[in-house]
Parts: structure tokens; sequence; C-alpha cells
């Protein structure tokens, strides 16, 4: 009893101490409030062996040691986890996180292989949101997946390579336009079915956006051309500075089809008056020109206007090239597209952010450069979920720059020679199901048919087209592959690991604002494997043999039940059980699993009932109920 009531003072005192230096948040700030679960009340403890996995995390919370669970390793059933299920292009997450937290790196990249080409490029940029979905967030954090990944490729010994089998050809050719994730990802499927592949680039480098609009400090070069290198070894021929005017002269070449991915290089403007100004620069072709090491003069005063990953780079990229830079953008923090990681890197790298602006109007005069903006407020939600920006009366400031980048979209540029169809933003209109066109034998994925969208989206709409392309030409369009052995019987060997995660490595801000050095360090192994084993295995159900309660020490504090991220736990509506007889304290599995559950975790009566709010500080990154 002593031990367990030392162990739950021990804990208390952790938690304590973790949060005594982090800044008070105030109700200055109400966007900041984080909104608790509503405690499922009730008398008595009850278990559901049905919603149970046997991942100990109601045990493992207990301060007082009530709980007593085995499993077997017998029995195990499967099931998609969350992870897997939110990843676009459905990379299995918990299985390669798995092969992680056992040691086994190459094993990790092998299975993510198995769903993209690009390892490498997702383990740097991704924008995981597979860690939204992470069923570990519910508790406490969710599991750095992309940083997971990113340990396994930097580890890669290359043992995916054995598990690739020789396709038999099929005679049947097939015209990419466009050397970006999406048309580079259907080209390696569909030279892995056999199909010979040739891909057109109009740039003299490969990899489209991912290759001059993300810039160096965030991916290195070499590794994209590592990935793209492993594409040209299934057989694709990649043809750089080759444009394409006309796909019916593609058809008169012999190829049976082809895929449109053109992407989205098309900055848009910012839709004021004066917009057109020579020092009014396109974000992506910013992005661009840096990248392909074109000379861009940028004066002392630049202002970036956006809110998404795009305008990051664009700030951070003018950071680097000796610019003052000032971020305008609509509506607050919160509500930033762009991901948190990501503002916060070019908050610390000295990116100045001006929220609630936009601006109205740009003049130059005098060979000076004036950019009139206005004051917003938030007002009822858009079709986005997020609160419209309203201007505000009166309250228009001036800026004077040297420049001004806008960074507020891209939209596709299709040939008009192409003779295909496109909505009013210039997106090429496709089958959703099938990515194909209304021209027979043509097909497009990507940007040209999503607008500016995220690479692992890309890369999903790559696979997707690979597969109907195939089907179109007499395949079963089948590109699933097997190329990593694991365990298909992992043991459960006790609770996954406490805590958040190990902290993220990156460089001093004074040193990567001058370079354009890889900011973000990566882990080693030790970090690594305790993050892999903070991890639930959601996809895992293990057979609970024996399930106990301690009656005689539990007091019914609900921790167990607020801890289980499966709702496996819950209060029943029975009087609490009391005798001074040991057998009657200690109950069973089958003894709990009977009970009723309680009127309080019926959703009906939960709506019901009020909402538990605590401020905290989360750095920005505190969930909001919806």
């Amino acid at each position: 009893m002593a031990k367990h009531f030392g162990r739950g003072i021990a804990r208390g005192m952790a938690v304590t101490l973790k949060n005594f230096f982090r800044r008070p948040v105030t109700l200055r700030y109400p966007e900041e409030k984080l909104h608790l679960s509503r405690r499922e009340r009730g008398h008595v403890l009850s278990w559901s062996e049905k919603d149970c996995t046997g991942c100990y995390t109601c045990a493992q919370n207990c301060s007082h040691g009530c709980l007593a669970i085995t499993t077997a390793d017998e029995g195990i059933k499967w099931a998609p986890a969350p992870c897997s299920q939110h990843c676009p292009a459905g990379v299995d997450a918990a299985r390669y996180i798995r092969a992680v937290a056992e040691g086994l790196p190459a094993e990790a990249v092998a299975v993510v292989r198995e769903r993209i080409p690009f390892p490498s490029v997702c383990a740097y940029i991704c924008a995981h949101p597979c860690e939204g979905a992470c069923t570990r967030g519910n508790i406490d954090e969710s599991i750095a997946i992309r940083l997971l990944k990113r340990y396994a490729v930097d580890n890669d010994s290359g043992i995916w390579k054995m598990g690739i089998k020789v396709p038999v050809p099929t005679g049947k050719s097939v015209a990419v336009i466009g050397a970006g994730p999406a048309g580079l990802t259907a080209a390696y499927y569909l030279a892995r079915k056999g199909h010979r592949v040739t891909v057109y680039e109009e740039l003299a480098v490969a990899g489209g956006m991912v290759r001059v609009g993300i810039p160096d400090y965030r991916l290195p070069k070499h590794l994209l051309q590592s990935d793209i290198k492993e594409i040209e070894n299934a057989g694709v021929e990649i043809k750089l500075s080759s444009s394409v005017s006309s796909i019916q002269t593609l058809f008169d070449q012999g190829f049976q089809a082809v895929l449109v991915a053109v992407g989205a290089h098309q900055a848009q403007g910012l839709g004021v008056p004066g917009d057109d100004a020579p020092r009014v620069l396109g974000g992506v072709n910013f992005l661009r020109d840096v990248s392909l090491g074109r000379e861009v003069k940028l004066g002392a005063r630049v202002a970036v206007i956006g809110g998404g990953n795009t305008a990051m780079d664009c700030a951070r990229t003018a950071l680097r090239l000796g610019s003052k830079v000032s971020v305008i953008y609509r509506r607050t923090c919160a509500e930033m597209p762009a991901a948190p990681e990501e503002v916060e890197e070019a908050r610390d790298e000295g990116v100045e952010f001006h929220f609630l602006a936009a601006p109205t109007k740009v003049t130059s005069l005098d060979g000076k450069l004036f950019l009139e903006n206005i004051r917003m407020q938030l007002g009822a939600e858009d079709s986005s979920g997020r609160r419209r920006p309203e201007p505000v009366a009166g309250s228009e400031f001036v800026m004077e720059l040297d420049n001004i980048i806008a960074a507020i979209s891209q939209a596709p540029i299709v040939p008009a020679g192409f003779e295909l169809p496109t909505d009013k933003s210039g997106r090429l209109q496709v089958d959703k199901a099938t990515l194909a066109t209304s021209v027979a034998g043509i097909f497009a994925a990507g940007d040209a048919v999503l607008g500016p969208a995220t690479v692992i989206e890309g890369i999903a709409q790559g696979r997707l087209a690979a597969e109907s392309i195939d089907k179109f030409l007499g395949g079963d369009g089948n590109i699933a592959e097997r190329l990593a052995v694991l365990s298909e019987t992992p043991k459960r060997e006790g609770a996954p690991l406490l805590g958040l995660r190990p902290e993220r490595k990156m460089l001093d801000p004074h040193v990567r604002r001058q370079s354009y050095d890889g900011v973000e360090m990566g882990w080693g192994q030790k970090e690594a494997q305790q993050e892999a084993g903070r991890c639930l295995r959601c996809d895992l159900r293990y057979a609970v043999t024996q399930y106990q309660l301690d009656g005689g020490l539990c007091i019914y504090c609900g921790l167990c039940v607020e801890a289980c991220p499966f709702k496996a736990l819950y209060m029943g509506t029975d009087y609490e059980r009391w005798s001074y007889r040991f057998e009657d304290q200690i109950l069973q599995k089958d003894d709990l699993a009977q009970r009723p559950r309680s009127g309080y975790a019926h959703a009906e009566v939960a709506e019901t009932l009020p909402e538990q709010t605590l401020l905290l500080d989360r750095g920005g990154k505190g969930k909001k109920r919806k």
C-alpha cells in the first residue's frame, strides 16, 4: 500500500515540476483555452472486453495499483490504426513505428516503400495528417510519426530492395507530363507493372514543386535526388527541359495513355490595386528562382502576404537573403494553415508577424514602395470551418517596403493545346474515382487537379492514377507490394512508455538563418526507440486473459477511465461493492463486464453536461473543441 501511495505522490510531483516554469495563459487569449473531456461519472468501475485492446494504459495510470492485466500472444486481431487510415497514401504508420521500436529502421523504410516511392521526402517535409489522428494524443501527446520515419530513412540499409520483383513487360507505353510527386509516383508504379514509361519535364530538374518550391534547409536536394534515382532504376525515363504543347503528338508517337501532372506553378496575385508593380513578387516564382540558383535581389524590408507553408518558406528564405521580413496574415495564428512547427521556426529565426491584417493597395511613389493594409476582425465561420475575417472601418495603416512577396496561393497552367476542360480555377476536370478526363486515354493527377496540395496528397493521386491507367491498359490495377518482413504476431510486453515526445533537435536560430543547411537534426536510436515505445499499437487487439480490479485499493477516482484511449473503461451505475472478505474485493473481468454504463457515458446525456475547461500554455498547440 505504501509503495503505491509513494508512486502516486511521485507522479504528481513530476507533473508539478514539469509545468512549474511554463508561462501561464490568462483570459486575455480565449483562443488558447483548452477543453477537457467530460468525466463519465458513476459508482463502480466497468470494463468492456469488446473495446479493450490490452494496451495496459489504464493499469499504468492507476496510482494505487488496483488493476492487473494479462494478455495472450495467440489470437491477436488486426485492425487499421487511425494514423494509417488518415494517411492519404495509406502508409501503414503503426507497422513501421513498431519496426523502429524493435530496432529495425531498414524494415521500417521497407514498410513505407510499400506505399510510396518518396520515403526521404515524406520523412523530412510531410504534413503528417497521421499525427492528428494518433490515439496517443487523447492521453498526452501524439506520436512524432514523421520524425520516426526520418530516423528510419537516415538509417536505411536498402533491405527493401530484396522484396522487389522484376516485372514482366506488357508492351504498353505511357507518357507522363510533369515530374512532380504525382507524376513520378504514377510513373514508378506503372513501370513496376511492366509498362514503358516516359516522363516529360519542362524544367531542367526533376521533382516539381518539391524541387523548386521547398528550400534546402527543409529538404536537402540530395535526398530528393536519391528518391528520384530509385524511380529511374525501376525503369522510368525522365526527359528534362522537354515541354509538351499537344497531347495528340504523344499519341502519334505510339503512347497508349497519357497522364497530365503539370502541378500548380502559377502564383496568384494579391488582387488589390497596384499588385502588378515590379517589386511585387509571386511566392512560388521567388522560391523557384532561389532554388535554381538564379540571382534574386531583395531590399532591406520585405513583407510576405499569406499564412501557409509557402508563405513561411518565402519568409525564411528572404531572411537568408539578408532582409528584415514581416508576414501579414488576415486571421490569427490559430487559423494559419501553415504547420505549427513551420510558424514556430520562422518566429525563432526572426520573422515578424502581423495578424488580423490584410493588404488593400500597393503604391509606387518616387522610387519607394508602399503597402496599405487594414485591420481585420473575425466574424462567423466560413465553409472551411474558420472564422471569416472582416475589415475594421478606419483602421488602415501603411508600411514602407522594398519588396512584397505574394504567397496566397497558386494555380495550374494547362497549355491550351491540351484541349482539356478546366474549372474556373484552372484545375483539370476529372472523374474523382479514376482521375480520367473526358478524353479517352488521358488522365490527370496532383496539383493540376487538386490545386495546391501537400506532397502526400500528390503521391496518393499518383497511386490512384497508376491503378486507373493500368486497368485502362488491360491490367488488374493492383499496385500493392509487400517489401518488409516483420513478425506477424508481435508480443505485448508491458505498457506503452510514459512521457511526452523527446525534444526535437534543431540548429541554433542564429546559425541557421545564415545558411541553407538543414535546420532539423533528427533523432538517434535512443530517442527514436523511446518515442516508438509510446505507441499504443492501435492496429492490434490482444486477447485479454485476465482483467482484475482490487476493490480494496480502488477509490473510484476515474483516472483509469480518463486514460483509456479506446473507451473500454467506464463508470457503472451499481452501488459500490464493500466487504471485509478479500475474495469479494477482487473483481474479475466477468464481473466487471456485466455492469451497465452510467447515464453520463451516453452521448445524449453527456452533451447536456457542462464543459470542463483549463487554461494552459501549449505554445499554440492546444486543441480546441469544434
